[in-house]
């Protein structure tokens, strides 16, 4: 079995057609085609089924592709080990977390890490989409998630603290809401597009309440929605960290401030490692002091 055939054959399926397969490897989807036709024959099985508008795999397609992706991880592994040993000061380190969440720690993260690792390349990778992280595209990530995956190491950081937020002028004109279900009411910026986020909860005291909110506009970044909010478009619910400094300014104000609110359960996360470098040690140690300096984000 030709190991370049089984990669192609291995990304064909990761990517889930030959034509994105051939554009994160760069090359093109006649060779792709000839590696797993190659593949097939060496085998003499057939391992995908191919139609003009889907792949699908057979049993032995199925079963090929499990193990190549067990022979893959342990060479990722072991070039992480390798690194590991050469690069403990050195190379390169890739974090990922949400955009918004990024442009507010990015420069004091960076001053701090550089001081314990001057000689380390960082590279950024800031992204709403969820990210693989087994995939060893990224070294360690900042995630809110309540469940992590098994083949993860997790540092629990805490919920981060949410709050509602308006402009001045919106409450002049419709005046500030006493409980959370006047929201239900009135004008809410969404975001994202998971529903589950148009239900905002909140509790005072042992009562809880779910709010389903409505509103006219949806963004899929909170600087987009907090910019919505300073223009009067409507009330936005957001984590304390991405909107300190418009509360400072008096371009936005805090509502229903006798209430909780915050279901993002943080975590520093990064893939299991038989040796975890320490650039990665000390990037996780980075993110937990940064938070640890700001308890009030945090429930």
């Amino acid at each position: 079995m030709d190991i370049a055939h089984l990669a192609s054959f291995y990304e064909v399926v990761l990517r889930g057609s030959f034509s994105a397969a051939a554009d994160t490897l760069g090359v093109s989807k006649g060779m792709l085609s000839r590696h797993v036709s190659a593949l097939e024959s060496s085998l003499n099985a057939q391992l995908l089924q191919r139609t003009t508008r889907r792949l699908s795999l057979t049993e032995a397609g199925k079963t090929l592709y499990q193990q190549a992706g067990e022979i893959f991880a342990l060479a990722r592994q072991a070039e992480q080990d390798i690194q590991a040993l050469t690069e403990e000061d050195g190379g390169r380190l890739r974090f990922t977390c949400p955009v918004s969440t990024g442009d507010r720690m990015v420069s004091e993260l960076l001053a701090s890490f550089a001081a314990l690792c001057p000689g380390v390349e960082v590279e950024l990778n800031f992204t709403n989409q969820m990210v693989d992280m087994s995939q060893g595209e990224n070294d360690i990530a900042l995630r809110a998630m309540n469940e992590v995956p098994d083949n993860l190491v997790a540092l629990p950081l805490g919920r981060l603290k949410d709050v509602v937020v308006a402009s001045p002028e919106l409450l002049a004109r419709e005046g500030r809401p006493a409980t959370p279900y006047e929201l239900s009411g009135r004008s809410c910026l969404l975001q994202g597009h998971n529903p589950a986020w148009e239900q905002w909860h909140f509790i005072r005291e042992g009562e809880e309440a779910h709010i389903l909110v409505q509103g006219k506009v949806r963004a899929n970044h909170y600087s987009t929605v907090l910019q919505l909010a300073r223009a009067g478009m409507g009330y936005a619910k957001c984590p304390l960290m991405l909107v300190e400094s418009a509360l400072a300014a008096g371009a936005l104000v805090t509502v229903l401030d006798e209430w909780q609110s915050g279901l993002h359960q943080l975590h520093v996360l990064h893939a299991q490692q038989r040796r975890v470098p320490r650039k990665i040690r000390l990037f996780k140690q980075v993110l937990a002091q940064w938070f640890a300096e700001r308890p009030h984000y945090l429930l």
